[in-house]
C-alpha cells in the first residue's frame, strides 16, 4: 500500500496527539508523563518496549518478519525553559515551559512512523529501533543513549532523524550533505586580580580592565586565527564583576560557547583561548584561566544516507518538496554523539511554515512560533519510506 495513504488515514489523529503533548511539556529529564504517553502507545502498536535504565525517554523495537539489518529513527522529546506567548488555544498550559523548538512535532512523527510500521510488519525484512530521546536542549540526553548501552538491544545499521525548520514549507523538507550543524562546546574564565580602592587603582590590579582587553582579543580567534573556510562562531554571553561603583573586584568571570563544523580547527580555537587568556591577563599582572565543559561535535550526514532520504521523499511527497540546504547551520544538535559513532546516519530537516500565516517564520525557540500542523504526514511518510526501503 502506498505511504503516504498509510500515513493520511492517521492525519487527525497525529494533530491531536501533538496538540496534547504540545499543551502539556515537560523539561529536560522531566518528561515523566510524556514517556508514559510513548510507552501507552507503543505498547497499542506492539511494538516492544526495552528499559535500558532510562530515567526518561524509550526505546522501542520493531521487529519484521524475517532478520536482516536494523534502523534506528532517533527523535528528542523535550521543552524548552520558556513562556509560550502563541496565544494557541492548545498553548502550553505549564508556566514557563513550551516546545518553541518543535520537540512535540518530533515526539508525534515518530510515534506515528511506529504505528504505520507496525502494520507493515510483515514486509520488514530486519528490525525498527525506536529512540524517543530526552534531554537534547540540555545537550545530554544523546550520551544518555550511550551510557544505558541502547546499542547493545541492537546494533543500527543505520541512523535516521528529523528536525522542523520553520524557513522552509510544511509539506517539503531541507537535505544537507555532509557537516550539517555545528559543535558546542562552552567555556568559563576566570580573570584574578587585586582588589582594592577605587581611589587608587595604582595599589591594585583590575581584573575588569584585563576583561575588556581579553574580551577584545578573543575575536582575533575567528577573524584572524581560524581558517577562513573552516566556519566558526565564539560568544560571549555573560560576563560579571564587582558590585559597587567605586570598588575594584579580586575577579571578573566570563562564559561563552565555541561552535565549530570542523575537528582540527574546533580544537585551535580552543588552544587559542586558552592561550590569549593565559598571556593577556598575564601581561597585565593579572591571572586568566579557562575551564571548558567539551560538548557534541558536529554532525555530519553521511552522503548515502541522504540519497536514500531524497529517494524515500521522492516516493512520498514528491521531488518538488525536496529542498537542497546549501549552507549547514551553526546550531548544534547532540543525535551527532550517535552517528558516525555508532553507524552511518543523517538528520533532514522538516519544514513547518507557511505563507499564510506569519508567525510560523518566526524561528526555533522563539516564544510566539507555530508550527503547522500538516508538517507531521510529511515527516512520518518519509521516515516510513526510508525503513520500508531499506529492509525490503
Amino acid at each position: 500500500m502506498d505511504t503516504m495513504e498509510l500515513v493520511k488515514q492517521y492525519s487527525d489523529e497525529m494533530i491531536q496527539i501533538r496538540r496534547h503533548i504540545h499543551e502539556h511539556p515537560e523539561l529536560s529529564n522531566e518528561e515523566f508523563k510524556t514517556t508514559e504517553l510513548i510507552k501507552e502507545k507503543l505498547t497499542e502498536y506492539g511494538v516492544e518496549i526495552v528499559d535500558i535504565g532510562l530515567k526518561t525517554g524509550v526505546v522501542g523495537i520493531l521487529r519484521g518478519k524475517n532478520p536482516g539489518k536494523t534502523v534506528a529513527i532517533r527523535e528528542d522529546i523535550d521543552a524548552l525553559p520558556m513562556q509560550e506567548l502563541t496565544g494557541l488555544p492548545y498553548a502550553s498550559q505549564t508556566a514557563n515551559v513550551c516546545h518553541s523548538c518543535g520537540h512535540d512535532i518530533h515526539t508525534t512523527t515518530l510515534l506515528y512512523t511506529a504505528k504505520v510500521l507496525s502494520q507493515l510488519k510483515e514486509e520488514l525484512n530486519g528490525n525498527v529501533m525506536f529512540l524517543f530521546q530526552p534531554a537534547e536542549e540540555k545537550g545530554s540526553g544523546a550520551k544518555q543513549l550511550v551510557e544505558c548501552g541502547f546499542y547493545n538491544v541492537l546494533k543500527p545499521d543505520v541512523f535516521v532523524g528529523l528536525h522542523v525548520s520553520p524557513e522552509f514549507d510544511a509539506g517539503s523538507i531541507g537535505l544537507k550533505k555532509g557537516p550539517a550543524n555545528a559543535s558546542c562546546d562552552t567555556f568559563a574564565i576566570k580573570i584574578t586580580g587585586k582588589g582594592g580602592h577605587g581611589a587608587h587603582p595604582e595599589n591594585c590590579i583590575d581584573p575588569v580592565a584585563i576583561s575588556g582587553y581579553v574580551l577584545t582579543q578573543l575575536q582575533t580567534v575567528i577573524s584572524r586565527e581560524n581558517h577562513p573556510v573552516y566556519p566558526g562562531v565564539m560568544t560571549i554571553g555573560s560576563i560579571h564583576g564587582g558590585k559597587a561603583n567605586n570598588v575594584i573586584p579580586d575577579f571578573v568571570e566570563m562564559a561563552g560557547t565555541l561552535r565549530s563544523l570542523n575537528p582540527e580547527s574546533r580544537q585551535a580555537m580552543q588552544d587559542a583561548i586558552d592561550r590569549i587568556v593565559k598571556c593577556c591577563a598575564e601581561a597585565m599582572r593579572g591571572h586568566g584561566e579557562v575551564t571548558w565543559e567539551k560538548g557534541m561535535p558536529p554532525l555530519v550526514n553521511d552522503e548515502t544516507v541522504i540519497d536514500r532520504l531524497q529517494a524515500a521523499a521522492e516516493k512520498t511527497i514528491g521531488a518538488d518538496h525536496v529542498v537542497t540546504i546549501q549552507n549547514p547551520s551553526l546550531g548544534s544538535e547532540d543525535f551527532s554523539y550517535l552517528f558516525p559513532e555508532y553507524g552511518p546516519g543523517a538528520q533532514f530537516r522538516l519544514g513547518s511554515g507557511n505563507n499564510t500565516d506569519p508567525n510560523t517564520r518566526h524561528g526555533l525557540h522563539n516564544s510566539k512560533n507555530v508550527f503547522d500542523d500538516s508538517c507531521l504526514m510529511a515527516g512520518a511518510s518519509v521516515l516510513v519510506q526510508f525503513a520500508r526501503d531499506f529492509l525490503a
